[in-house]
């Protein structure tokens, strides 16, 4: 088994790098869930357990996507991997 390497040295902590990832992702995140709210205002009532239940799995699948992303992206900037 492959030893997982050391975090890049840097002055930046761990809590900085989760306030750098989540302004980054908070535009992304505050549009999805609006997009989810208008849509569960807008939606029939006979509606509102059906297909729109497969759009907010949508929306929450994108959202893990985005933030996968961001992370791998943090982890390059910083000359760290996630591999084990």
């Amino acid at each position: 088994m492959a030893a997982r390497p050391l975090p890049a040295t840097t002055d930046e902590t761990r809590e900085q790098r989760i306030e750098a990832l989540m302004k980054e992702l908070r535009p992304k995140v505050e549009a999805t869930v609006r997009q989810m709210v208008e849509r569960a205002v807008d939606v029939p009532e006979a509606e509102e357990f059906g297909a729109i239940d497969f759009e907010f799995r949508d929306a929450g699948l994108k959202l893990t996507n985005e933030v996968r992303q961001a992370s791998v992206a943090s982890r390059k900037k910083r000359g760290t991997s996630g591999a084990a």
